[in-house]
């Protein structure tokens, strides 16, 4: 997902592997705000849904961070391509997660019609 020659780069401005399209945690992110937003456009409809839990599953990188942090980094993969870099091996990562509301309720989301 390289553009030319210039390096892929996290929302943080960090730069990311080749093949990989998001951090493990970018990708949790984004799952919050759409929920978030899913949530916000059903708020007062007749009709509305409890949110259950959330499974997720990622083919990952794991990386070790050559930064200041140290530490291992895990980086989502695209689909469908192939690639050999070094000692990079992919690995698949599921997450299941139970939403919370910040008042420790499970989230609701309203039909949309």
């Amino acid at each position: 997902m390289s553009e030319g020659s210039e390096e892929a780069r996290m929302p943080s401005g960090k730069a990311r592997p080749d093949g990989t399209v998001a951090g493990l945690s970018d990708a949790v992110r984004a799952l919050r705000a759409e929920l978030i937003d899913a949530m916000a456009a059903g708020k007062g409809e007749p009709l509305q849904f409890e949110l259950g839990t959330v499974t997720m599953e990622f083919a990952v990188e794991v990386t070790a961070d050559v930064e200041a942090t140290g530490g291992v980094r895990f980086w989502v993969v695209e689909l469908g391509g192939t690639r050999k870099v070094g000692r990079a091996a992919t690995h698949t990562v599921t997450l299941e997660m139970k939403p919370r509301t910040s008042s420790g309720r499970s989230p609701m989301i309203a039909d949309e019609e």
